[in-house]
Formats: structure tokens, sequence, C-alpha cells
């Protein structure tokens, strides 16, 4: 069975350099789990393309440090449009849907070089992570707008 189980939220950093969060958000990754770990976009700025048609991807490792970069890098590529290698592994993926870091389909030569050039630009991203958990509501009892005394009850 597969679930998501993180999520990251990418976009400008809010207040003087992230301290009031996030804003905007510009996409969502979501980190997904099965037999191999995948990463998703979800775009909250449809003006946004990924390189080629990739919308998914695995990474190379679960839970990999990396692995947020390469999604950035292949989900938001104008981000890093001032590294001299995003053109060259823009055109090596132009009609790739997915790419599979693991099994190394579809991953250009070029990508680690890039991922190093590309770290400074990361800087200027926001970058927020978020664990997937249940969440608990409230119980009926803690709902009750008498504080439990019912309702024909006077104080």
């Amino acid at each position: 069975m597969a679930g998501f189980s993180q999520m990251f939220l990418i976009g400008g950093k809010g207040g003087f350099d992230g301290a009031d969060g996030i804003n905007p958000i510009y996409l969502q990754i979501w980190v997904g789990d099965a037999h191999r770990q995948w990463l998703e976009v979800h775009y909250c700025d449809e003006g946004i393309q990924p390189l080629g048609k990739v919308r998914r991807f695995v990474p190379r490792r679960p839970n990999d440090p990396v692995n947020i970069m390469d999604a950035c890098l292949l989900f938001y590529p104008e981000h890093f449009a001032k590294c001299s290698l995003i053109s060259v592994v823009a055109e090596k993926l132009k009609d790739t849907e997915f790419v599979d870091f693991d099994f190394e389909e579809n991953v250009p030569k070029e990508w680690p070089w890039l991922r190093y050039e590309a770290r400074p630009y990361f800087e200027k991203l926001g970058i927020f992570s978020a664990k997937l958990e249940p969440y608990s509501l409230p119980s009926q009892e803690q709902l009750r707008p008498d504080g439990g005394k019912g309702i024909n009850e006077k104080d």
C-alpha cells in the first residue's frame, strides 16, 4: 500500500529572511512511500513548468538530503536559469516524463555537476518541510457546549 509521509513547500521567504515562514508558496513536493520512495510536484503557481514533462521521480535513496535539491531542479528549473548546465539538462529531458535516480534512468550525466553548480541558488528559496501524521480531533465529550451538564440542566 502506498501513501504520502512528508511534504515540502517551496516559495519565497516570508518576513525577514524567512522569519515569518513561507510566502508566497510556488509549489508543493509530496513524498510518497511504497516499495520505493517517490517525489511528485503539485503547483500552486501554474506558470511554473518542470524540466521536460517530469511530474514525479524516484530518488537515489529514500530520505536523502539531496532529494529536495533534485526535486527543485526538476520541478522549478526557472529558479536556476543562471546555471550554465540547466539548459543542457533541459534539452536532454525535454520529452522525459519520469526520472529514476535509483536505477539511473533518464538521469543526464551532467546532473551531479548541475546540483553542485545550483547549490548557492537554494539559499534564496524558502524550503519548508512537514512530516504527515494523523490528526486527532477533539472527542465528542470535549465538544459539549454545556460542559457536560446536559441540555436541560441549569447552572
